[in-house]
């Protein structure tokens, strides 16, 4: 009887020792929780407020109490809100330590060496970014950002797949003709293959001198219905020299139902070199379901050139619904590395801080220097020196952190908000809104 008395009242020690070191264990994790994370309280003035929300209290006027990161309190009417978020308080102290640090090399990579011991992976490439600014052949800020030198020059590993001809589906490289393989069964690949010679047929009757077999080219085209026809019209219209060709392209598109016709019109819109074909393969896309050609449109906003860039958010702001505004925001201000030819002087070439491009003594035709500055010229120029015609050249690459406007008048249209090309403040507003719906985000 004494061994089980005994045994009892060490198992009840035990057990309450265990509830002991739990409620302790849920304290320390409720503590750890309160800390690691803060309000921040936009206000519409500009200003900023960080601490806790306490309690909102009801009177002639509804108010909010935070207790702030000092530790005192402060009452602010809500009406003075502009909006309210979380996020961890490392995020506040990389802000503040960004903000002091030195514009240097060393000064960024120590702050960047500092954000991966505390998990800021956004915020390092951020300061990679700034490194490679000053640096451009920083091998570990390169290495960071995923570049590998590739004939002389740096390029990420989409870069160097898409100049080889290479596409990227769910998670890896495939080339056009595999990419197809992949998306269609072998029966809608019999049936788009009946269509090439049709459409081939057509275009020879509407290229030809035959005034009959051109009507029935076109009256042809024009009652064309089957989503099957997609591949061919696509593949042999356009890119066709002949504006009318292209122009019929987007005409025979509108008339095919479905999803299949979203893929070209996204493409014309997205690449075409007249404004009227982009304008009506757009209005296409408005007049039907084009939920699937969001993503085309994503990513030509991540694209190497800004006029690819600058249509992206024209379509977008079409098309696009608010789940492209993350997408949007990162796109408010991209740069854009471009290769030109220069006489070989000891000068440096940039943009400078009035806007122009040269360097000490060199300076370009001034509309070579609007054109650069207008993003006309993604694949580089080939400037010749005035006098001196035996001068050697040398090519350089210049950078250029573009603002863009389309994009920004797109969150516009799709958000009702405005907080101009400040994309932090985009994405703490948007952090906001996911709040609101009971998301957790993760504000970075």
């Amino acid at each position: 009887m004494r061994t089980n008395i005994t045994s009892a009242t060490q198992f009840c020690k035990s057990f309450f020792d265990t509830i002991l070191v739990f409620c302790v264990w849920i304290s320390v994790v409720v503590f750890l929780s309160s800390v690691a994370s803060a309000d921040l309280i936009k206000l519409k003035n500009g200003g900023e407020v960080r601490g806790k929300l306490l309690r909102t209290t009801s009177g002639s006027a509804e108010t909010r109490v935070i207790q702030t990161l000092s530790g005192g309190s402060i009452t602010i009417d809500s009406q003075n809100i502009e909006f309210i978020t979380n996020r961890p308080l490392s995020i506040e102290e990389y802000e503040s330590r960004s903000k002091e640090i030195e514009d240097t090399v060393e000064a960024h990579l120590r702050l960047a060496d500092w954000c991966l011991k505390n998990h800021l992976s956004s915020q390092r490439l951020e300061q990679m970014e700034k490194i490679i600014q000053l640096d451009p052949d920083h091998a570990k800020a390169r290495a960071a950002l995923g570049y590998s030198k590739r004939d002389g020059e740096w390029m990420t590993r989409d870069e160097v797949m898409r100049k080889n001809g290479y596409i990227k589906y769910k998670g890896r490289y495939v080339s056009s003709a595999e990419l197809e393989l992949l998306e269609k069964n072998q029966a809608e690949l019999e049936a788009e293959r009946k269509w090439i010679k049709k459409v081939k047929l057509w275009l020879i009757w509407l290229n030809g001198n035959d005034l009959l077999q051109q009507q029935e080219g076109l009256k042809n085209f024009q009652e064309v219905s089957d989503p099957h026809a997609v591949a061919a019209l696509a593949r042999l219209m356009g890119k066709h020299k002949h504006i009318a060709i292209r122009s019929l392209l987007v005409a025979t598109l509108d008339q095919i139902p479905g999803n299949k016709p979203l893929r070209p019109l996204a493409e014309l819109v997205l690449t075409d070199p007249i404004q009227t074909i982009r304008n009506s393969a757009l209005e296409v896309l408005t007049k039907r379901d084009a939920t699937g050609a969001i993503a085309f449109f994503i990513e030509g906003l991540k694209n190497k050139s800004n006029i690819i860039v600058k249509r992206a958010g024209q379509g977008l702001e079409s098309i696009g619904d608010r789940s492209v505004v993350p997408d949007l925001i990162s796109a408010l201000t991209t740069s854009h590395t471009y290769r030109v030819r220069v006489p070989d002087t000891t000068s440096t070439y940039s943009y400078n801080t009035n806007g122009t491009f040269g360097g000490s003594g060199v300076v370009l035709p001034p509309d070579i220097e609007a054109g650069l500055l207008a993003g006309r010229y993604p694949n580089g120029v080939i400037v010749l020196p005035s006098q001196q015609p035996k001068v050697q050249m040398r090519t350089v690459s210049v950078k250029h952190l573009h603002q863009n406007e389309a994009v920004l008048l797109a969150l516009q249209k799709i958000t009702q908000q405005n907080f101009g090309y400040n994309e932090r403040l985009w994405r703490l507003w948007w952090a906001s809104t996911q709040n609101q719906t009971g998301l957790v985000p993760v504000i970075q």
